[in-house]
């Protein structure tokens, strides 16, 4: 499984065995032509979702699967019957049998929006991979063919970028604040949009400690978090909370299941419906 140490310079690999290695540290960069564009169709896929305040719409979003985390999540969303999108790496899906199979269980899950979260990840490297345009749109690219090719009918156009908390829809554009405008990333995000893409940041992170995953709030006090953020109108659009986890944090030696399943009910029990990003706009 993988998260991101202190700095976004570098990644570490926790393998099963306990053993680590840095992430992509020594692969050769891959130029990958660029394909001709492709509209995006997107099928709607008509689930069962569970029904709350149509003031206060949630939007659980999960980056970086498929991870050991990703099918605790997929089960507790199945449980809840609530919408989620899960956004995934196309490198983690190739990584093994388990992954592939984690992936196509969430691209069957009619809650669940899969949606795309890059090939590569950057590598750990983000100054490096958003300093060249072709560069970021031939990565998305990649991985949007995974999407495409796994499911014909239902090819999505929703993205979330490494490392950054950007929108790109067609009535907001939301640079990174933490990125200084010196970096010049605004026209590989402009990119991405003339392609078709619409990009999704994030309102709030369920934040987590970077040495081992494991979440830094307990569920009721995230909630709490979420309705004070709430009460004084500070998401992007209101009424509507784009909340980021990611899929490690939810292991079993976490108690995954039950911290997930605690902050669902917490919210339901506090007035919230749940959507998918489809909706947002």
């Amino acid at each position: 499984m993988v998260f991101p140490i202190v700095s976004f310079s570098s990644w570490i690999i926790i393998n099963d065995d306990g053993t680590t290695e840095v992430y992509n540290a020594d692969e050769p960069e891959v130029y990958v032509a660029p394909k001709k564009k492709r509209k995006h169709v997107v099928k709607k896929k008509i689930a069962p979702k569970y029904v709350g305040s149509s003031e206060k719409i949630m939007y659980l979003t999960f980056d970086d699967g498929p991870l050991l985390g990703s099918g605790n999540i997929i089960d507790v969303i199945q449980q809840e019957r609530v919408l989620a999108t899960m956004f995934m790496v196309g490198q983690h899906i190739q990584k093994s049998r388990f992954r592939k199979k984690t992936f196509k269980r969430a691209l069957n899950e009619p809650l669940i929006l899969v949606a795309n979260h890059t090939f590569t990840h950057a590598s750990g490297r983000y100054r490096h991979f958003y300093s060249d345009t072709n560069r970021v749109v031939n990565d998305i690219n990649k991985m949007d063919n995974i999407l495409f090719d796994n499911d014909i009918n239902y090819r999505a156009p929703y993205l979330r970028l490494a490392g950054r908390n950007v929108f790109r829809l067609p009535s907001m554009h939301y640079n990174d604040p933490g990125i200084p405008k010196r970096y010049n990333e605004s026209e590989k995000y402009d990119a991405l949009w003339e392609e078709g893409y619409q990009i999704f940041g994030w309102d709030y992170q369920w934040s987590y400690n970077p040495k081992n995953g494991k979440v830094n709030k307990s569920p009721k006090e995230l909630v709490n978090a979420i309705e004070k953020i709430y009460s004084r109108n500070r998401t992007k659009i209101s009424g509507k909370f784009v909340l980021l986890m990611h899929d490690f944090s939810f292991r079993d030696r976490f108690n995954g299941k039950k911290d997930l399943k605690d902050l669902i009910r917490r919210l339901k029990y506090n007035g919230w419906s749940f959507e998918t990003l489809s909706t947002y706009l």
